[in-house]
């Protein structure tokens, strides 16, 4: 008995001495699948797609899969608020307007792009072939956390990534899709 209760103890010795490697995935984030609306300046219209986001090693991963909507470029932003709702611009109701400005946290005020030093809100263009855009970009300063209870807006024309004309050139918000707080 007094050999075995030994080598159990040198057993649970070894045991308990040698390096644990544990794996978790508490820090990685599931992917979030956003539900793309299209918008008008009177209200949030049908779903055309989705948009499912992923956080990776080189920042916020976006698949864009959305139909009906005009073939060519279309800018893509991260804008302040958590709605896609129409609002008040200029003295008329305006679509997703109520999405508020470019999502801006160091107050840079600027549109120069997503890997530039402007606001941390411009996303890759889009390119929509046959009103369809199948599409998977990458925003590399962005994490998940920069993104929630916010909206993903689809300009309705391409975007130059400067001030001028407004918003690059990007134009009117054509679709909207809402991230979640949690």
């Amino acid at each position: 008995m007094a050999r075995s209760m030994l080598l159990v103890t040198l057993s649970l010795a070894a045991f308990v001495s040698a390096p644990i490697t544990v794996t978790t995935m508490a820090n990685a984030q599931s992917p979030t699948i956003l539900e793309v609306n299209r918008i008008s300046d009177t209200a949030v219209g049908e779903k055309i797609g989705t948009i499912t986001v992923t956080e990776s090693k080189s920042g916020v991963r976006l698949k864009v899969a959305v139909q009906g909507l005009a073939a060519g470029q279309h800018g893509f932003h991260v804008h302040q608020n958590g709605d896609c709702g129409p609002a008040m611009k200029d003295s008329k109701m305006t679509a997703g307007e109520a999405a508020g400005g470019h999502y801006d946290p160091d107050g840079k005020k600027s549109h120069k792009g997503p890997n530039a030093a402007g606001h941390k809100g411009d996303l890759p263009r889009l390119s929509s072939t046959a009103q369809a855009i199948d599409q998977t970009v990458t925003a590399p300063r962005l994490r998940f956390s920069d993104i929630r209870a916010r909206t993903l807006i689809i300009h309705e024309a391409g975007d130059n990534y400067s001030d001028r004309p407004e918003n690059g050139g990007a134009k009117g918000r054509v679709a909207c899709a809402r991230v979640p707080a949690q």
